[in-house]
């Protein structure tokens, strides 16, 4: 057994071998040998264990707490402008595409509420200029004319909506209705398939009429019954009918449907007297009602079956019914002037 103090020398060289600062082991002489220079390989492999085996160091700082974020930022001052506010009609100052700016709501004057000028046929009456205002209804055969006045009797206008059958033209009274009504039978013959009914006999009869000295302007219905229709229902005059040489026929309706006329109604409507060589078309017995309806030629449409005729040159009752003729035939029409 070794002495105490030998004992201790040994631990202290022990001891001393077992702390190495490179962190490599080593016993005896190899242990403290140069380990010479150190290859890339070495290197390699060194970093390379002590990186897999050693421990990952954490991060010394945190991410910042004022990091930019995406979120959007609002404020709330107020946004200004230099666009002027949008014109106001009726603030009193004329602006843009105003016509006008009156500052007031008064339609009646010559600035609308629109800020347009007040014009005739816009429907509202200018009291200053105008008596009426019907907008597209203004005409001057309307209750109010086209130049935005009230119709009259005596203006030279005719306005059968104000009754009025003239006005100041020939034959024409004070209240604008003639003072006789005109008949004539026509100049030209017809097939009882060309008349085509009422409406296109009373055609036939304005036809003649127009242009023509005083039937100039008037109107004028064929004297033609159809089915429930009679051609006396179609009148009602309280004035005397005149041929067109101004001849009278009759005192009024009353005194034409008594189944005597005053003269025959055998002058046209240029004034030229006819014979009996044509019948007249009428369907209609002396008291102006239809004839049966199996010979009006089916209401006058077609030239087929019999059809019912006057005689022009007779004053009796023949002048409306004198008989029967082939629908086909060639016949005149009476034409009485109507009111408006």
């Amino acid at each position: 057994m070794l002495p105490p103090a030998l004992r201790l020398g040994v631990a202290l060289l022990l001891l001393s071998a077992c702390f190495n600062p490179t962190g490599v082991p080593s016993t005896g002489e190899a242990a403290s040998a140069d380990p010479g220079p150190v290859s890339e390989t070495d290197a390699t492999t060194t970093t390379t264990t002590a990186t897999a085996t050693g421990n990952t160091t954490p991060p010394t700082t945190l991410p910042s707490q004022t990091d930019p974020t995406t979120e959007t930022v609002t404020t709330a001052e107020p946004i200004t402008t230099t666009t002027p506010p949008p014109p106001s009609c009726g603030n009193g100052f004329e602006e843009d595409d105003e016509e006008c700016d009156d500052g007031n709501a008064d339609n009646t004057d010559a600035c609308l509420d629109t800020c347009k000028n007040a014009f005739c046929g816009d429907g509202l009456v200018y009291g200053a200029l105008e008596s009426c205002d019907d907008g597209p209804l203004n005409s001057d055969d309307a209750p109010c004319t086209s130049s935005c006045q009230k119709a009259l009797c005596g203006d030279s206008l005719v306005c059968p909506a104000c009754g009025e059958e003239c006005d100041f033209t020939q034959g024409c009274g004070r209240d604008c209705k003639y003072t006789a009504r005109y008949v004539f039978v026509t100049s030209a013959t017809y097939s009882a398939g060309e008349l085509q009914g009422q409406p296109g006999a009373d055609e036939i009869c304005m036809q003649h009429a127009a242009g023509t000295g005083a039937l100039a302007g008037r109107k004028f219905i064929a004297w033609l019954s159809v089915n429930g229709v009679g051609a006396g229902d179609r009148l009602s005059s309280s004035f005397p009918f005149l041929r067109t040489d101004g001849q009278k026929v009759a005192n009024d309706l009353a005194d034409l449907t008594d189944a005597a006329i005053d003269l025959p109604i055998n002058v046209d409507e240029n004034g030229m007297t006819v014979d009996a060589t044509y019948k007249v078309w009428t369907g209609t017995k002396a008291d102006g009602t239809f004839g049966e309806g199996d010979i009006l030629c089916d209401d006058w449409m077609v030239p087929i079956g019999m059809g019912w005729v006057g005689n022009p040159t007779m004053t009796g009752y023949e002048w409306t019914d004198n008989g029967l003729v082939s629908c086909n035939s060639e016949a005149r029409l009476y034409c009485f002037q109507t009111g408006a």
